[in-house]
């Protein structure tokens, strides 16, 4: 019975966030075709926060418990997720280019480098939390000063008030359908034996990642490739300034070496493959190929990873 139950409330979880996702992305758009303002700033800002959300908030409940090597894995495993597993599905569904100023890339860039310095120490001083914040201004003085508005037009106000307020009811549903598929999908798992180690590194981790995914498959029904690349830079980026500077400011853990031994340079090498397929989306001659090729190589390389950690390979 309890298995039952789990298991509705589970798939339950996913419609809810498969439905945000698509409210969400829908008038998003509306907003950004009415307000005159790019799908790619809409998918660096608006939608990267919302998705973030889970990640933020295990973060902040990772550090008020404690545990700080909770929070940071899960914004490093995710940003991991969001690069190997996201964008190598959305690499199977590209069909056209995209154009993506290049600047966006610098605060992305930027906040991985300082990553690596913060965790060279092993410890997230004051000094590397504010550091993160200024990336965090960086970002968003490079958004107003890169992108340039569509061209407005004119529609009823309450059009957009509308859309507004839709937005944050697909908003809403994403991130509680996203909580209930998280928790069911572990209490799912416990009752079938899984050890709880591969429920953590796994069904959290990917949990966590779950807005990510459905707002990007949303965007790719529509056909919307920048909000796809948007939502990734934006997602990863926020990851990183706010839950980073959450453990700075507020713990005083040492972290795991191992965080920089393995997963640290794992994430280095997805970023850069991702700042060079971002590129030739958007400055190359599209090649369904490459991508195809691409997206199944960070597919399987994210299977090969999860399966190091859980120890199965």
């Amino acid at each position: 019975m309890e298995l039952g139950t789990n298991i509705t409330l589970l798939l339950a979880g996913i419609a809810i966030l498969v439905w945000g996702a698509n409210k969400f992305v829908d008038h998003a758009s509306v907003l950004a075709k009415n307000l005159g303002i790019s799908d790619l700033i809409i998918g660096l800002t608006l939608i990267a926060f919302g998705t973030s959300a889970p990640e933020i908030f295990v973060g902040i409940s990772g550090v008020l418990n404690g545990n700080e090597d909770i929070a940071l894995g899960t914004a490093i495993g995710s940003n991991i997720s969001n690069i190997a597993l996201i964008f190598g599905v959305s690499c199977l569904y590209f069909r056209a280019a995209s154009q993506t100023q290049l600047w966006n890339f610098f605060p992305f860039g930027l906040s991985m480098i300082l990553l690596g310095l913060t965790l060279v120490d092993g410890s997230i001083s004051i000094d590397e939390s504010l550091g993160f914040v200024g990336v965090l201004m960086l970002f968003m003085f490079v958004l107003i000063k890169t992108e340039t508005l569509a061209e407005e037009e004119v529609s009823d106000s309450s059009e957009i008030r509308k859309s507004l307020l839709l937005s944050m009811v697909g908003l809403f549903g994403l991130i509680a359908g996203a909580n209930i598929a998280i928790i069911h999908a572990e209490n799912t798992a416990l009752l079938l034996g899984i050890p709880e180690l591969i429920v953590g590194l796994t069904i959290i981790a990917l949990g966590t990642s779950l807005p990510e995914l459905a707002a990007t498959l949303a965007a790719l029904k529509k056909g919307k490739h920048q909000m796809v690349v948007g939502n990734i830079i934006g997602s990863n980026v926020f990851n990183l300034v706010f839950v980073i500077p959450i453990i700075g400011f507020f713990g005083s853990v040492q972290l795991s070496p191992v965080v920089l031994q393995r997963d640290f340079f794992i994430l280095a090498a997805l970023s850069a493959v991702f700042i060079l397929l971002a590129v030739a989306l958007a400055r190359l001659q599209f090649r369904r190929v490459i991508f195809m090729t691409a997206g199944v190589v960070l597919i399987s390389g994210y299977m090969f990873y999860m399966g190091i950690l859980s120890g199965v390979v």
